[in-house]
């Protein structure tokens, strides 16, 4: 099966490009590679030439997911499959893939509307990436940028997406009541060890994207991003904690755009060959709370 490999970039409109560009390199350690004529940040976090890009705009949301495969066969099967399927892909032309860039890059969207950018021959930077917040660096590699959540209102047209079209697989999904008769059911898949590329919850969202997740080499730069964010005064959505599944140790801070970023450490890895599908009953093995459920200091 033509797969995709991994979480290569990520787009966002946002209204406050400036706010954007405080946070990503005053808080998350991120580095502008690039500033452009419409207004746009380029930011970097490894030797790959872009990873995110700001772009003004009123949505304050995603603008697109890039997803990398390995090579230009590859990216023509899916494309030719996906249209086989029903999902109409386009190739976005030289211009486009220019300023991604890469080679070539085609787009689609997913069930739930998102649009999806399928490419391959990223572009590697000039100079390397050093950040001065983060010391250990930023996990990326052949597990790719890091992951992406969702929302959908139809979760088996979206897994049937991303695992039966795009060639991911099935990690395991957490079902957790939220409030006396209403659960949450959250699927997450994977397209390299990365415990998680994409994950999805059946609940409708507020904007396209609930958070991505950036992952580090060193607990402490996570401790200490935490520490930036509470002195800066930045918006805290959930403490620091540990997922039961990929035993990620991280926190989530709020974007300026409202929506959240998750910063972690730890990840668990998975080998397809000894894996085994789990189910889960919470989000969190400790932590991970809402800052309005702490206790009052002193308390």
């Amino acid at each position: 099966m033509a797969a995709i490999s991994r979480l290569g970039y990520l787009g966002f409109e946002v209204s406050d490009v400036a706010a954007w560009e405080r946070f990503a390199v005053d808080m998350l350690g991120l580095l502008v590679s690039e500033r452009r004529s419409d207004g746009s940040i380029v930011l970097r976090m490894d030797d790959q030439a872009q990873r995110i890009v700001v772009h003004p705009g009123p949505r304050d949301d995603l603008a697109y997911a890039g997803f990398e495969v390995d090579d230009a066969a590859t990216l023509r099967r899916l494309s030719e499959g996906l249209n086989q399927a029903g999902f109409a892909t386009a190739e976005l032309g030289d211009d486009v893939a220019r300023a991604r860039r890469v080679k070539r890059v085609h787009r689609v969207e997913d069930p739930n509307g998102v649009p999806i950018e399928l490419f391959h021959g990223p572009e590697r930077a000039a100079h390397p990436f050093g950040s001065a917040l983060v010391a250990s660096g930023f996990v990326t590699g052949n597990e790719g940028l890091g992951h992406v959540v969702f929302g959908t209102m139809d979760a088996h047209a979206t897994e049937r997406f991303y695992c039966e079209l795009l060639g991911m697989k099935l990690s395991d999904r957490i079902e957790t009541e939220l409030a006396p008769g209403f659960s949450l059911l959250i699927t997450f898949l994977h397209a390299n060890p990365r415990h998680h590329t994409v994950a999805f919850a059946a609940a409708p969202l507020p904007k396209r994207v609930h958070h991505f997740m950036l992952e580090v080499g060193a607990m402490d730069d996570v401790g200490q991003a935490y520490d930036r964010c509470l002195t800066a005064g930045i918006e805290i959505a959930n403490t620091l904690g540990v997922h039961p599944n990929d035993r990620m140790f991280s926190f989530y801070a709020r974007t300026p755009s409202g929506f959240d970023v998750e910063f972690g450490w730890g990840g668990r890895k998975i080998d397809d060959a000894t894996w085994k599908v789990d189910r889960y009953d919470r989000m969190s093995i400790w932590g991970h709370r809402l800052p309005a459920t702490l206790p009052p200091r002193g308390a």
